[in-house]
Parts: C-alpha cells; sequence; structure tokens
C-alpha cells in the first residue's frame, strides 16, 4: 500500500505563520498498525483504502483533495522559534521574533502563534464534515496588528486555504522539481485561491490568492512559498518561509526547531507559552531599530532636500 506515509503537515506562518508557518512530517505509521495492515488480504485493503492504491497523478480531483486534508494517524507536536523579516519599497526592513507551538491529533489541530513576543494567536482546525477554523486573539492594538503588517493570515497556520469548495484543476507543474498538481478553490465572494499540492506529499508547496476568479494572466495579490525545509527527530519542519504582495516581502526563519510524537514522549510543557510566562519572547531590539531607520532615512531624505533648495 503507498501514500500513507511520508505526509507533510503545516505547522508554522507561517508560522506562517508568514506568514511564519512550520511543517512537520510523520515519518511513518506505528509499527504495530503496520503490521496489522500487512497482514490484511490485499482485496480488504482495496475496499479500505481504494484511493491508496491508485497513481496520485490519475485518482480524481476530489479524492486528493480528500488526502491532503485528512487527519493525522496519531499524535504529535511541534515547536519553532525565529525571526520575520518584512520589507516594503521604499521602506527599510523590519525584523520581529515569531514563534509557533502546534498539537496535532487525529481530530484536530491545536495551535499558538506568538509574534512581536506580545501578539498571541490562538488557533483550532477541526476535521469534521465540514471543517471548522476557530481563532483567538490577544494583542494590544486589534485594529492594526503588527502581524497583520508582515502579510501574515493566522488561518495558514492550519491551512485553512486547502478547505476552501473546488473550482477547477489546472495542468499539472512543477515546484522547485517536485511534481504538483494544481487547483483553484473559492473562499467566498472575491476570495479564490491557486494551490501547487506535492503528488507525493500531498502537501503544499506554493499558494498565490486573487480577488477575482484567475486566468493565465491574472496577477495574486499575495503569495506563499515554501522554502527549505529539515528533518527533526523524523519530522520534517520548516525552516524558510517566503510571503510577496505587490511591494512587499516577507521572510520567515526558523533557527530552533523541534518536534516528536506524544506516543514517545509528552508534549513539552512550554508548547504553549502564557502571556504573563517569563519564557515568553521579547521583541527584539532590530525591529526598533529598524523603526528608527526608517525614521533616521527620512530626516536624511529631508535635509539633502533642504541642502539642494538652499543650494549646498
Amino acid at each position: 500500500m503507498t501514500h500513507l506515509s511520508p505526509r507533510l503537515i503545516l505547522c508554522s506562518l507561517l508560522c506562517l505563520a508568514g506568514a511564519s508557518f512550520a511543517f512537520a512530517a510523520d515519518e511513518s505509521a506505528p509499527q504495530k498498525d503496520a503490521e496489522q495492515q500487512q497482514e490484511l488480504p490485499p482485496e480488504v485493503l482495496k475496499l479500505l483504502f481504494p484511493e491508496e492504491e491508485q497513481d496520485p497523478a490519475k485518482i480524481s480531483a476530489e479524492a486528493f483533495l480528500r488526502m491532503a486534508r485528512r487527519a493525522p494517524a496519531g499524535e504529535s507536536w511541534a515547536k519553532m522559534e525565529g525571526t520575520a523579516t518584512h520589507r516594503r519599497s521604499g521602506s527599510s526592513a523590519v525584523k520581529d521574533t515569531i514563534r509557533v507551538g502546534i498539537r496535532f491529533t487525529p481530530k484536530r489541530v491545536i495551535a499558538q502563534l506568538v509574534f512581536a513576543g506580545n501578539e498571541f494567536y490562538e488557533l483550532g482546525q477541526t476535521f469534521d464534515t465540514p471543517p471548522v477554523f476557530t481563532q483567538e486573539t490577544d494583542v494590544p492594538d486589534k485594529d492594526r496588528t503588527r502581524l497583520s503588517l508582515y502579510g501574515i493570515m493566522p488561518s495558514d497556520l492550519t491551512l485553512g486555504f486547502l478547505y476552501r469548495d473546488l473550482v477547477r484543476e489546472e495542468k499539472p507543474e512543477s515546484v522547485k522539481m517536485i511534481d504538483c498538481r494544481v487547483f483553484v478553490l473559492k473562499g467566498g465572494e472575491n476570495d479564490y485561491v491557486r494551490v501547487w499540492l506535492s503528488k507525493e506529499y500531498f502537501f503544499p508547496l506554493k499558494a498565490h490568492w486573487f480577488r477575482s476568479l484567475p486566468d493565465d494572466k491574472a496577477k495574486p495579490y499575495r503569495e506563499l512559498e515554501l522554502g527549505g525545509v529539515k528533518k527533526e527527530n523524523d519530522f520534517y519542519v520548516v525552516q524558510e518561509l517566503f510571503l510577496f504582495g505587490q511591494d512587499w516581502r516577507t521572510r520567515v526563519e526558523f533557527d530552533k526547531r523541534d518536534a516528536g510524537r506524544v506516543e514517545e514522549a509528552k508534549a513539552p510543557a512550554d508548547l504553549f507559552l502564557s502571556k504573563d510566562d517569563d519564557e515568553t519572547p521579547a521583541a527584539p531590539a532590530t525591529a526598533a531599530d529598524a523603526d528608527k531607520d526608517n525614521a533616521k532615512d527620512k530626516d536624511k531624505d529631508k535635509d539633502k532636500d533642504k541642502d539642494k533648495e538652499s543650494g549646498k
């Protein structure tokens, strides 16, 4: 039986998050389960897993998306810490801390995103029919969050865009030499996403957002692309994530990564942080310095203009 593992699962922005995101990969099913599956006759396996016995490049679009949306086989967790760097055209870069904790179960995903040390996002994603996404936030300024300035959407963390309605499948393409099937999904009015899903891992490697049903010439207003992935404790965890807009760019780097199975050891006590927890990361000085640099650059430009006017 094929394609039961490995399976990449988004765990960061994103994190992306961003947005800041992360991904974990269930490398293999528990040994006991694998042995039981091998003992079943082929005709029984075909009845239990009819789509698993087929070429992922040939199964229907609905069946392929069903595989991409499936719940993980067991319980696991992932924890990532790093920085997000954002640059808009004509402005200096700004940088903030990003931390993501995720708990995977067969019924739901629970995640926490802490951005800039003082923005807390509690996220949930069930695998019910229909699936349900939940989000709670605790941020200083709910009308202007630091996370949104970086172009990061919290729902990216739980792959919320994968649960939209299928509009069509487009011709297959490769992303970084990985064969993908390409789908256009609709979330609501003026809300479409084109997703590149790996044929082998049933996992998104790239996503583009549009305000209307896209054609070949349409330009996305937001793009997400997976960067480097590294294996940590039999899981694949995202090292780098990129987000793009018409005049901005965000890069998320996770220099601290850890993941594991709950069956082997309990999830870390600090997987999810309290806002009053001493371990909550503070916003780095580099972010404040970057803002100061922006102000200095503007002051320098003003001084240059004055010098030109005075003939200096």
